[in-house]
């Protein structure tokens, strides 16, 4: 068993919290990378959800194109930002997207290192999700309003410091199974600095999980 003086930390452990397809987050995350200047990035997103978006996003990107295309020759309207919020599920994520871009040109590392089994269950049933009749539900009556609520309690957080949202027992096991990845880096890149992009809510972290690594957290949309 490991002792705590055998554990290894990084120089500077950074934490960015963001609000997942945020309209800000491509020009707020490269300059915040840019910033930060980081020799890893660690991102809340599984390996298996990548590789599935990378594989088969555009596949899944064209059904719903040719379900939309059959539904406006029909006559039907469609809530404003519904349709991003569909494409955004079987895209690759921007905020991998523009780390990678970083990591291209600085030579630093990037590792997914979310858990791939609750991917994995959600994106089984990825054909009933872009079915037509689910398609049509979610363009239709589907809330377009998600990034201003994660807005409001964001804000509520971070200038109140008022919890007005739930830690959930799958959030614990994600970010107790992320540090565990991210100790494994940082021994294997002591003296690099690390950044961890993740949704907002991790960095509420009430069980400390993160706390070993003395985090600078960081809310960009300040």
């Amino acid at each position: 068993m490991a002792r705590p003086d055998d554990e290894v930390f990084p120089v500077s452990f950074h934490m960015l919290g963001i609000i997942h397809r945020d309209g800000r987050n491509d020009e707020l995350l490269g300059k915040w990378i840019d910033a930060l200047t980081p020799g890893v990035i660690t991102l809340e997103l599984s390996p298996y959800g990548l590789a599935f978006r990378q594989a088969m996003g555009k596949v899944h990107r064209e059904r719903i194109d040719d379900i939309v295309c059959s539904l406006r020759s029909e006559g039907r309207h469609f809530l404003p930002g519904n349709l991003d919020d569909l494409y955004a599920y079987v895209d690759v994520p921007h905020e991998f997207t523009i780390a990678d871009e970083y990591c291209r040109r600085s030579g630093a590392r990037l590792y997914p290192v979310d858990m791939d089994f609750f991917s994995w269950t959600k994106l089984r049933r990825i054909d009933e999700l872009i079915s037509r009749e689910n398609v049509e539900k979610n363009l239709t009556f589907g809330v377009s309003d998600g990034r201003g609520r994660e807005n409001v309690l964001a804000s509520l957080y971070f200038r109140s410091g008022v919890t007005a949202f739930s830690y959930t027992g799958e959030m614990a096991l994600r970010d107790g199974y992320m540090c565990r990845g991210i100790g494994v880096l940082a021994k294997r890149f002591s003296g690099k600095r690390f950044l961890h992009i993740a949704g907002w809510r991790h960095l509420a972290d009430p069980l400390g999980l993160y706390a070993r690594f003395h985090p600078v957290k960081i809310f960009p949309y300040d």
